[in-house]
C-alpha cells in the first residue's frame, strides 16, 4: 500500500473528488499521509509598454490572496482524510502545474500522485495542453488519473 500519497487538485470540488478517492486507497493503512496540493500559475506580469498597471510579482498581495483563498478551498478535503484517520495535510505551489506537480512529487518522497481528468476532447488537450498527461509521461511514479465525471444534460421543464 501506498504510505505517501499526494493529491493534485484543481479548486475545491476537485479536491473534494479526488480526495475521496484517497480514502478509499489509504482507509485501513495506519500511517498513510496524503497532501492535497493545489498549483496556482504564475502571475502574468501586463504589458511593460502600460504605465496604468503596474507589473504583479511573486510577492504581491494578489498572489498571497490567491495561496490563501487556495489554501481556504482545501481544507474540506483536508478533513474528509482526517476524520477517516489519515494524515493529511495541503499545500499551495506556483508555476506551471504539470511541472510544479511532478518537481513537488520528487522532492517530497510520494509513491502515487492521484490526479483528475476533465476529459477535454483531443484537439483541446493539443492545443491547451493536459496536466494529467503531462505528469504521467514525465514522473516515474505511479499515476492514478480520475476521470472527471460528465454532466448530465439539462431536463427541459414539462410545460
Amino acid at each position: 500500500m501506498y504510505r505517501k500519497v499526494l493529491v493534485a487538485a484543481d479548486g475545491k470540488e476537485d479536491a473534494i473528488r479526488l480526495a475521496e478517492v484517497a480514502r478509499e486507497l489509504c482507509a485501513g493503512h495506519p500511517g498513510s499521509r496524503v497532501t492535497v496540493l493545489h498549483v496556482l500559475p504564475p502571475p502574468v506580469p501586463p504589458n511593460l509598454h502600460n504605465p496604468f498597471v503596474p507589473a504583479v510579482g511573486v510577492g504581491d498581495d494578489v498572489l498571497l490572496l490567491g495561496e490563501a483563498n487556495a489554501r481556504k478551498e482545501l481544507e474540506e478535503a483536508r478533513q474528509l482524510l482526517a476524520e477517516a484517520g489519515i494524515e493529511a495535510d495541503t499545500d499551495v505551489a506556483v508555476g506551471a502545474p504539470g511541472e510544479e506537480i511532478c518537481r513537488y512529487a520528487q522532492n517530497g518522497g510520494y509513491e502515487l500522485i492521484i490526479i483528475g481528468r476533465r476529459g477535454l476532447g483531443r484537439l483541446q488537450e493539443v492545443l491547451l495542453g493536459s496536466v494529467s498527461e503531462y505528469v504521467l509521461r514525465h514522473i516515474r511514479l505511479p499515476v492514478l488519473i480520475v476521470q472527471q465525471p460528465k454532466e448530465a444534460p439539462a431536463r427541459q421543464a414539462a410545460g
